[in-house]
């Protein structure tokens, strides 16, 4: 049942105030789509995450790491959770290419982890050194005796077989669908395999509220730890979603080779390909082929605007900063993946990759908005007015006493003139700052005062914001507006087995209207309270409240 329920008690409040009756689900902080805001190993900092499985059915769940700039899945693996198991591990920098998953959990993964950590491969790793998380549940076992369910079941503290576990999310032809000889993920569900007698295991939808998912920011070496529950959204599918996790394979063609249950599914949008498969198109949701998962999404995580405290200042023993992460995940959705396969695999087809090149094409492709149609980047306004931003800063930032420092003017009421602390006289007002700020990625991380190395964050992705010399703590309110007013969603066209050719991809049938006022922001604002003295910091990650258009509510 789809619901797209935004989880946590900023949702609660929103919930309370719109007169519905599901403040008591979003409290339980529960859902079968996790998103954790922000990960990053830069600067000795370490990114713990903690995925809980609440039901008594085995849960298979997709993890992904997005790189920050552009939320390309720079890698991803899957779990087979048993029931009320639950899965620990470390994000941290290492391996051949700079990111290294590891965890001393015997929980079974897909594929094996590797003694010393999965390494991120090379493939996008360059800048994905900080960026996001999406943690899905794909499925979960129709009953516990079925035969991945049986070999995922801790047995004093360990899986039966994890081996076993791994025949189930290798690729299966088209011809071999429902074979019982054949390893593999066959369908989404397989639910005409029977209660275990084969060797084929069946699924069903994921419990709504599966999992529950927390994340921490480390830096053992300073001595700071912060962290939050992830956002959790209920009811993402109303199917089961199995994929495999093979790599993207080329034919002897050279042209890519569709596949539906490809690894790089389910994401925000889809679950599956189409397909001509009987079987295979039986098990397919239609939610979850035609894009429609994604609206829902980013409805649930919409913002017109978010708000928190910022803060960047000293005393006596130290330095206090409220940094902001701003993660507008799902972007990747409304791009065309296509032309990037091909001219990033060698065994692509050097004569179907030309076509990206095409000059023809690429004109007439670009004149409708180009392989990039997403919200980014996105404008930070304070005013917004028909739709148009007014002139001025877009930037709304207030010290602790109502005092505008930039964006709006302050109404308050100026107290008895008579009344007043010596000395008189009239102020003499600060400069406006300059405020001016977009939000160019996926993962922004935002810095009141200067950039520099006592900041909370440290980021490639940063953007400073320095406010007036007078004011050095308050909070601000950033009113979001994307610069594409029309953002299109990429389609999964064609069906399983066909080949891939570039030139497909431009057809500007690919694509389908979004609706632009939808932008979908997660985040939170982490403070740092750095001691002179002592090794030891402390830090707080509180998340950022969103106000939506609808009566302006604040959730």
């Amino acid at each position: 049942m789809k619901q797209f329920q935004k989880f946590g008690v900023a949702a609660a409040v929103a919930t309370v105030a719109a007169g519905t009756v599901a403040q008591d689900v979003s409290r339980s902080e529960t859902g079968d789509l996790a998103i954790i805001p922000y990960y990053t190993v830069l600067d000795g900092t370490n990114t713990g995450m903690h995925i809980i499985n609440t039901t008594e059915s085995t849960q298979v769940v997709k993890v992904r790491l997005r790189r920050g700039t552009d939320s390309k899945d720079a890698l991803d693996f899957n779990l087979v959770m048993s029931p009320r198991d639950e899965w620990t591990a470390n994000i941290g920098a290492g391996g051949a290419n700079g990111v290294l998953v590891t965890t001393n959990d015997t929980t079974c993964t897909v594929p094996e982890f590797p003694a010393g950590g999965a390494e991120m491969p090379a493939t996008f790793a360059t800048g994905a050194t900080e960026g996001y998380v999406e943690i899905i549940a794909m499925a979960q076992a129709s009953t516990e005796l079925q035969p991945i369910a049986v070999n995922a079941e801790h047995d004093a503290g360990v899986p039966e077989s994890c081996e076993l576990v791994r025949q189930n999310f290798y690729r299966v032809a088209e011809a071999s669908v429902g074979t019982a000889t054949v390893r593999g993920t066959h369908t989404a569900n397989l639910t005409s395999q029977g209660t275990g007698t084969t060797p084929l295991s069946s699924f069903v939808d994921s419990d709504d509220n599966a999992l529950k998912v927390s994340f921490m920011l480390t830096d053992a070496t300073g001595g700071l730890e912060a962290g939050d529950n992830a956002v959790m959204i209920e009811g993402f599918a109303s199917a089961a979603m199995m994929t495999n996790q093979q790599p993207l394979s080329f034919g002897t063609d050279g042209l890519l080779n569709y596949d539906p249950l490809n690894f790089e599914l389910p994401n925000l949008a889809y679950g599956s390909y189409a397909s001509t498969n009987a079987a295979r198109a039986a098990a397919a949701d239609a939610s979850s082929t035609d894009g429609s998962m994604w609206a829902g999404v980013s409805n649930a995580i919409d913002a017109d605007a978010i708000a928190n405290d910022w803060a960047a200042f000293s005393t006596a023993d130290g330095t206090v900063h409220a940094d902001w992460v701003v993660t507008l995940p799902g972007q990747y959705v409304m791009t065309n993946p296509i032309c990037d396969i091909y001219s990033g695999y060698g065994e692509a087809n050097a004569t179907a990759a030309a076509a990206c090149a095409n000059a023809t094409a690429i004109a007439a492709y670009s004149a409708l908005g180009g392989a990039d149609r997403n919200q980014l980047p996105l404008l930070v306004a304070s005013n917004v007015d028909g739709g148009s931003l007014v002139e001025g800063s877009n930037m709304n930032l207030w010290d602790r006493e109502e005092l505008s420092l930039a964006g709006e003017e302050s109404t308050k009421t100026p107290e008895d003139p008579d009344l007043g602390f010596s000395p008189g006289g009239s102020s003499g007002d600060p400069a406006d700052p300059d405020l001016t700020v977009t939000l160019p990625y996926e993962v922004n991380v935002i810095a009141f005062g200067d950039a520099d190395e006592t900041t909370a964050v440290m980021s490639d992705l940063k953007l400073s914001v320095t406010p007036p010399a007078t004011s050095d703590r308050g909070w601000a309110r950033l009113d979001i507006q994307s610069t594409n007013a029309a953002p299109q969603r990429w389609n999964l066209t064609g069906t399983d087995d066909d080949n891939v050719q570039p030139g497909a991809s431009l057809d500007p049938g690919s694509w389908t209207a979004t609706d632009a006022s939808d932008v979908g922001v997660v985040g939170f604002a982490l403070w740092q309270r750095s001691f002179a003295e002592q090794a030891g910091n402390y830090g707080r990650m509180i998340e950022h409240s969103t106000i939506a258009s609808s009566g302006g509510t604040i959730r």
